[in-house]
């Protein structure tokens, strides 16, 4: 790293006389003209980061010629770019007069001046919409990169170089994370990110406080994805309801949710003013919440951190009961589609759900009955399943040098936990089995190896027929009109159901994208290179060929009509496999994690954890599928680990920090949650008051 040995050297026709400061990406130096003294002085910023390649430097220049278009009074020009053994660096205006950040400090908590911050801003806008019309995004935007010139001007400094020459950098170095918007946080940038950045520098400058502060950068960015923002008049009283709401609707969550531009944002405050003076007082909060930033310097400061210490002082515990946030319901902004569902099909139109909320469910209680264990190391039951008075489950490992080693299918009495019977496979058994008409059947198989799919008699576990594959068999099977369907990762097997004789095979060079979906007697096949096959589901011929869907994640029959829903580019959509039409989608910031659970029209989805290094905070969603309408949703602290399971109003949810959570499937609502023991926990299985649920034992609990 380039550090203070470089003063008294010449970079270009610079001398370096003095450092002006350090950043996360470099270090700023005054610069003086080696031969010119009557040039005025420059600020030089050489950063920390050496290029190494010519695809580093090609990058590099073509990065500075953009900066040199970037002409605007309220940007800082930049003289000149060039190379220092390797490091680059930037020759660019002095501006005497210092940073905002000078002056927030200086304010020492106190906000500014309403008009001196609406001017200041509106400077700063206007810089950056300029930038924005040039396709350019800032990506670092904070106090420290405004700067005033001898004039009072404030220039916009510093867009993010260092972030295009190495795109490596953890999630804290990507910006600075006080200021940073939550899909920053995702690695996600556009113009509506800097548009948040400086809504977290008014905020800043019209409260004296910062949006979010923590000791680490994933605390910070914890925050702005899921905490709502202290009320700005909550610490400043003199705000108007005008200039509160353009702040929030700039911090928007949702990018969709902030104004259309900087332009339109700057506009909004700066009608604050215009106005000022009719608009009514805002009435006073009922109820304070805790301040992020206390500096009790004045009186108002001080009652900031009284009601800080008193929310501290009452904090609920880390309980699993605790740890799950609900959001209201909301209807996500659908970038294709109806928008009002009078436009939909009428078939839609019929199914569309009736959302009258009832009452949340009262909790309900777990009373445990039973617990088995396998009694073997790295070897656990996979998701249960309960019939004819007995429960079902299988065993895998998670230990390589096992694969030899045989796996149990396992027959125990429900109420009592009795081991009945046994049957024995090599493979492991990763879901849970199937149960129709007296018969079990039941796939498994290992990495590397074939599989099996085994046809058992349910009550006495002996095998009536098994046919093996040349991929190992890891899904439940599917049964429809006496066909069993199983898959691998390239193909998929249609059984007579009674005798195992194959029907018909289907054999795919990409991989399945999920398990094959059956509806109205046609197989829909989907790959992960984005085709879906329609396939006859009793003779396995090809239908129809679907380029481009995406993943698909679940079919539903409404009337005659078959609707996928599939998701592609971060949309969730519904597909008519007959027309072609999308009816609906919606935007999705992260990937799903599991299958959707699909019961009475409305998709329960797993979304992933929203860090890229970090599987904390999953969020759920409740979705209707006749109309693309977000129902509610929720987050957890940890990812969900299994399919959610949906049984009598109550949504079952297993997490990697061994939880089990139960939510009421119209609210969202937590009902009750408890931690498990083990450290691999299975999808629940639920049935006429029993709940089931495996990790390296079977638990077995009744529900009061």
């Amino acid at each position: 790293m380039v550090k203070d040995e470089l003063l008294g050297k010449q970079l270009a026709s610079y001398i370096l006389t003095e450092s002006l400061g350090q950043g996360a990406f470099g270090s700023v130096y005054l610069g003086k003209h080696f031969l010119l003294t009557q040039k005025p002085p420059v600020a030089i910023k050489v950063l920390n980061t050496v290029l190494n390649s010519q695809e580093e430097f090609d990058r590099f220049f073509q990065e500075a010629v953009i900066l040199d278009a970037l002409t605007h009074p309220n940007i800082l020009p930049v003289l000149d770019a060039n190379l220092y053994e390797g490091y680059p660096f930037f020759v660019a205006e002095y501006a005497p007069g210092g940073s905002l950040r000078d002056r927030l400090d200086q304010l020492d908590g106190e906000p500014m001046l309403t008009e001196e911050a609406i001017e200041i801003l509106s400077q700063v806008g206007a810089g950056l919409q300029h930038a924005h019309d040039m396709d350019v995004v800032h990506r670092d935007l904070k106090p420290a990169n405004i700067l005033f010139s001898s004039t009072e001007t404030a220039l916009l400094a510093d867009f993010g170089i260092a972030l295009q020459i190495n795109k490596t950098r953890r999630v804290d170095e990507i910006g600075t994370p006080a200021y940073m918007s939550p899909e920053q946080f995702k690695g996600k940038l556009s113009k509506k990110s800097d548009q948040y950045a400086l809504g977290c520098i008014a905020y800043e400058m019209l409260t004296g406080q910062q949006l979010f502060i923590a000791d680490d950068p994933y605390t910070i960015g914890y925050k702005h994805i899921y905490e709502a923002p202290i009320p700005p008049h909550e610490l400043n009283p003199d705000l108007s309801p005008a200039l509160e709401d353009a702040l929030l609707k700039a911090l928007s969550k949702e990018r969709d949710d902030r104004f259309e531009n900087v332009s339109d944002f700057i506009q909004a405050l700066q009608n604050t003013l215009s106005s000022k003076g009719t608009t009514p007082k805002r009435p006073a909060s009922t109820q304070k919440r805790p301040a992020t930033n206390p500096k009790p310097t004045t009186k108002r400061q001080s009652t900031r951190q009284a009601t800080q210490k008193t929310a501290q002082t009452s904090q609920p515990d880390e309980s699993p009961q605790n740890v799950i946030e609900t959001n209201p319901p909301t209807s996500e902004r659908r970038t294709a589609g109806p928008d009002n569902p009078a436009t939909l099909p009428k078939f839609l139109q019929q199914h569309q759900q009736n959302h009258t909320r009832q009452p949340t469910r009262q909790m309900d209680q777990l009373i445990p009955i039973w617990s088995t264990t396998s009694g073997l190391k790295n070897v656990y039951y996979a998701e249960p399943i309960a019939a004819n008075g007995m429960v079902y489950a299988g065993t895998y490992t998670t230990d390589t040098y096992m694969t030899n080693s045989p796996r149990h299918l396992r027959a125990l009495d429900i109420s009592s936990g009795e081991h009945l019977w046994s049957y024995k496979t090599q493979g492991g058994i990763y879901e849970a089995p199937i149960v129709s008409n007296g018969y079990l059947y039941v796939c498994s198989g290992n990495s590397g190896g074939g599989g099996k799919i085994s046809a058992l008699d349910a009550d006495t576990g002996e095998a009536y027929w098994i046919v093996e594959t040349d991929e190992p068999l890891r899904a439940a099977p599917s049964i429809f009109n006496d066909i069993v369907y199983v898959h691998s990762e390239h193909a998929v097997y249609a059984l007579n159901a009674a005798t195992g004789q194959q029907y018909w095979d289907v054999t795919l060079k990409a991989p399945l994208q999920g398990r094959p979906m059956i509806s109205n007697n046609v197989v829909y096949i989907a790959t992960e290179r984005g085709h879906c096959y329609a396939v006859d589901a009793e003779r396995g011929q090809k239908l129809a060929t679907y380029a481009d869907v995406g993943q698909v994640y679940g079919t539903v029959t409404f009337d005659e009509h078959v609707v996928c829903i599939c998701v592609y580019n971060d949309q969730l959509y519904a597909l008519d496999m007959q027309s072609g039409a999308t009816y609906w989608s919606m935007s999705l910031e992260n990937q799903i994690t599991n299958e959707m659970e699909i019961a009475n029209g409305v998709a329960y989805i797993s979304i992933e954890g929203n860090f890229a290094n970090s599987s904390a905070r999953t969020r759920l969603l409740a979705v209707d599928l006749a109309t693309g309408q977000q129902l509610w949703g929720v987050y957890l602290r940890s990812e969900i680990d299994a399919t959610p399971l949906v049984v009598d109003g109550i949504v079952y949810l297993t997490t990697r920090n061994q939880e089990l959570y139960m939510l009421d499937s119209q609210h969202g609502k937590l009902i009750y949650s408890k931690k498990m023991h083990g450290d691999r926990i299975s999808r629940p299985y639920v049935d006429n008051g029993w709940l089931f649920i495996n990790s390296n034992e079977i638990y077995a609990f009744q529900i009061s």
